[in-house]
Order: structure tokens, then sequence, then C-alpha cells
């Protein structure tokens, strides 16, 4: 019963993580958020973590619906 109700807390909370990261990369990656502090390099490597950790969520996401199915 109990299970039940977290796996869709979890799912909600995944995907919610999701867009989190997803809206922050497109924010940095195309204003001028942040700038002063996170420039260059820096900036680029950070767009394309937060967009690797976007794609592994969905994945994991996407593997806990297919789980529970």
């Amino acid at each position: 019963m109990y299970t039940m109700g977290l796996n869709y807390v979890t799912m909600f909370l995944t995907g919610f993580i999701i867009v989190v990261s997803f809206v922050m990369a497109y924010f940095l990656a195309f204003t001028d958020l942040m700038l002063e502090d996170l420039s260059g390099n820096k900036r680029t490597a950070f767009i394309f973590v937060l967009l690797a950790y976007g794609l592994y969520r969905c994945y994991r996401l996407y593997l806990m619906i297919k789980k529970k199915q």
C-alpha cells in the first residue's frame, strides 16, 4: 500500500527535477543568468552537466515506468 504511494511521489519528484535541470540549462545557455559568476568554459561545462543529468533522470524515470507496467 505505501510502496505504491511512494512510487508516485518518487516519479513526481523525478519529473520535477528533470524539468528544473532542463530549464536551468536553457536559461544558462540563452540568457545572462549568473554571467558574472559563471562564464567561459565553466559555464559551458555546467550546461552540459545539467543536460546530461536531465537525460540520465529521464532514462531512470523511463525504467521506473517500464518496471511498473
